[in-house]
């Protein structure tokens, strides 16, 4: 065989090698995205209270009943709501299972919002109404396991009514300050976010802090103050600078 032939047949082997790493990688992915649209198998257990539904992969607790209900309470005043969705809810028991389902393993829940809306959460204490941090401990705070199912379920709701496409062109402040929003049941110190916002605090700084209390800020400020109904909040992408200047400004102050 000539040295032509050889890398001829070299590189055959390797298209064909290639090839079968892409079917697997193919099969591999496409089993993922089976398994993000029908995690059932992995949370065998549910307890539900109207259209929420959590599911666990270990027989749930009967406080489940009473988280769902408050979750379900919260949501309901949105006008995204839809009586005739379902929204399911899957609470993950370890981090490992957390982190293979959502990718995020520093986050505290993820809405698959670019499938078909499910909701995964880190590991919880049902009992608590908390979810458990990344360092092991509870989340401290507002922020409940009922506040966290709410929040997701609030992306998936609003992901829903107005299309996958014309979510992901939303502002950051627009899709998380409306989840906040929703999240925290409509329960917001307006006047105390807005002294840590014109101070600078890191709280209000989502980049330094991880937290939205700048976006909810934004979202309360267009709501209340400015008379946007939530469909009109998302009707269309909106730069938050100009609201930002507005908080800003000594004669918003003044009012």
């Amino acid at each position: 065989m000539s040295s032509t032939e050889k890398r001829h047949a070299a590189l055959r082997r390797w298209a064909s090698r290639a090839g079968r790493a892409l079917l697997l990688l193919a099969g591999g992915f496409g089993l993922y995205v089976l398994l993000l649209l029908h995690p059932e198998p992995l949370f065998a257990f549910e307890a539900r209270y109207g259209n929420v539904v959590l599911h666990a992969p270990r027989p749930l607790p009967a406080d489940a009943v009473d988280v769902a209900r408050a979750a379900h309470e919260r949501v309901i005043r949105s006008p995204f709501y839809s009586a005739s969705d379902e929204y399911d809810v899957y609470l993950c028991d370890t981090p490992a299972l957390y982190a293979f389902v959502s990718l995020k393993p520093g986050s505290g829940g993820v809405s698959q919002i670019y499938l078909d809306g499910n909701v995964f959460l880190r590991p919880s204490a049902i009992e608590r109404d908390r979810l458990i941090g990344p360092r092991g401990g509870d989340v401290p705070g507002e922020r409940t396991l009922t506040y966290y199912i709410a929040h997701e379920i609030a992306h998936t709701m609003v992901a829903r009514h107005i299309g996958r496409r014309a979510y992901h062109a939303l502002a950051a402040w627009q899709q998380e300050g409306y989840a906040d929003h929703v999240g925290k049941g409509g329960v917001f110190d307006f006047d105390a976010a807005l002294a840590a916002f014109r101070a600078g605090d890191r709280e209000l700084d989502p980049a330094r802090s991880g937290l939205y209390l700048r976006y909810h800020l934004l979202t309360v400020y267009a709501l209340s103050r400015q008379g946007l109904s939530p469909e009109a909040l998302i009707a269309e992408p909106r730069e938050s600078a100009q609201l930002e200047a507005e908080l800003r400004s000594e004669a918003f102050m003044a009012r």
